[in-house]
């Protein structure tokens, strides 16, 4: 399987981010509001200014494919309510709501995704990768993306067969 490039973004975070013990689901986001191609870097003041340690989400994918390291990813994230403690977050620049992710995204959340749950040991189904409104009140990751995600779990079961 190959692996992806992930881009570092030498971050710093203030304060202490506490260790995730356990890793069962991946949950997909979308920027929202704005389809905009917003960088971790971005991200990261946007969740500073809100009083957190800094973003939320352990992976960005940008509209040209990239993928940003955000939060460590063995560390406790800050993107879904209530359930932070096991989730590992991918977000993708854009608004789904309103636009189509780029088929350079889709791909690369694809093969993020076969990384990722090669790397955890997790199974490429629904059940383990969701979208955000699976698990709380919201649009995220809007209807666009969130009508891709069988396509883009299948592709990952591609990936990570190679």
């Amino acid at each position: 399987m190959e692996r992806v490039n992930i881009k570092d973004t030498h971050l710093q975070f203030n304060g202490t981010l506490s260790d995730r013990e356990v890793t069962d689901m991946i949950v997909l986001h979308h920027t929202g509001g704005a389809d905009i191609d917003a960088s971790a870097e971005e991200i990261d003041r946007w969740h500073k200014n809100n009083g957190w340690a800094g973003i939320g989400y352990h992976y960005v994918i940008r509209k040209d494919g990239t993928i940003e390291k955000g939060r460590p990813h063995w560390k406790i994230g800050a993107h879904a309510y209530g359930e932070n403690w096991h989730t590992l977050g991918i977000h993708l620049s854009g608004d789904f709501s309103e636009a189509e992710p780029t088929d350079a995204q889709i791909e690369s959340t694809a093969m993020l995704l076969a990384n990722l749950c090669t790397d955890y040991g997790l199974p490429m189904d629904g059940e383990h990768i969701v979208g955000h409104r699976d698990l709380m009140s919201t649009d995220c990751p809007g209807d666009n993306l969130y009508h891709e995600i069988p396509t883009i779990i299948g592709k990952a079961n591609w990936y990570a067969n190679q």
